[in-house]
């Protein structure tokens, strides 16, 4: 089953939530460094709670359903696809079961047929359909820890960046993903700043990071993170394009 990946918007988080300040700037300049996140994700330890379709994707509009036609939910056991079908907005016990079961590498993929509510003469029956990723329990994690990564990330480009580069609400990122091995790979620039060597700067800082230990799930499957350099200001608008709330529980 493909994943369900993200392409443009960046939802992320690694580690607490970390980050720093520079005062010596002439506007202080924040940079962090965050997981991430597909635009529906799960713990494990919250899948174990899940008894709804909001409860799974708390983006579904229960509201928006008059009538339930068949909910199913597809997943991926052992490497062979598995499906159980409910009737309503509350998964049986067997969907419960084949979810908690499935491959924690692979989406849970749930397909509603539905009477919409609506006010039209010909009421026909619509599909939705969406997936959820399982988030791995340990997220990659920098040699040494937070304290490293943020000593690494000043000395070899904070501390360097000109004073006044970010201004106003400035910010830029650079994306990366961790792979199964720890390398960095796939770093490439979102909102560049107006000074090409800054970019440059932030680009090869995180290009030639040491390897990382890579992601893992409780079973030992390592597994491709993506993660975000963020620098400037926080506050900006484009941070609406952004998801930087806390990630899922893994315990």
């Amino acid at each position: 089953m493909k994943k369900y990946l993200t392409s443009f918007l960046l939802f992320f988080f690694i580690l607490p939530n970390f980050g720093i300040t520079q005062n010596d700037f002439a506007i202080e300049v924040e940079y962090e460094i965050n997981k991430i996140y597909p635009p529906l994700y799960i713990g494990k330890a919250e899948l174990k709670e899940v008894q709804t379709l909001l409860d799974l994707n708390r983006h579904y509009k229960a509201s928006w359903i008059r009538e339930y036609i068949e909910v199913e939910v597809v997943t991926v056991q052992d490497g062979k696809l598995r499906k159980a079908v409910g009737g309503n907005e509350r998964f049986t016990q067997q969907q419960k079961d084949l979810m908690l079961s499935a491959d924690v590498h692979e989406d849970i993929v749930v397909n509603v047929q539905y009477i919409p509510e609506n006010t039209l003469k010909h009421n026909d029956a619509k599909d939705l359909s969406f997936a959820v990723s399982i988030s791995p329990e340990k997220v990659a994690a920098f040699p040494g820890g937070e304290v490293e990564l943020l000593r690494y990330l000043k000395e070899q480009a904070i501390d360097k960046i000109p004073d006044g580069t970010f201004k106003g609400y400035a910010l830029t990122a650079v994306q990366f993903t961790v792979d199964e091995e720890g390398r960095i790979i796939d770093a490439q620039t979102y909102w560049p700043t107006e000074d090409e060597a800054v970019d440059k700067l932030l680009l090869e800082t995180i290009c030639n990071m040491p390897n990382w230990k890579p992601a893992e799930y409780a079973n030992g499957l390592k597994v491709k993170q993506d993660l975000a350099l963020t620098v400037g200001n926080m506050e900006s608008c484009v941070v609406n394009m952004i998801n930087i709330g806390k990630g899922p529980s893994s315990n």
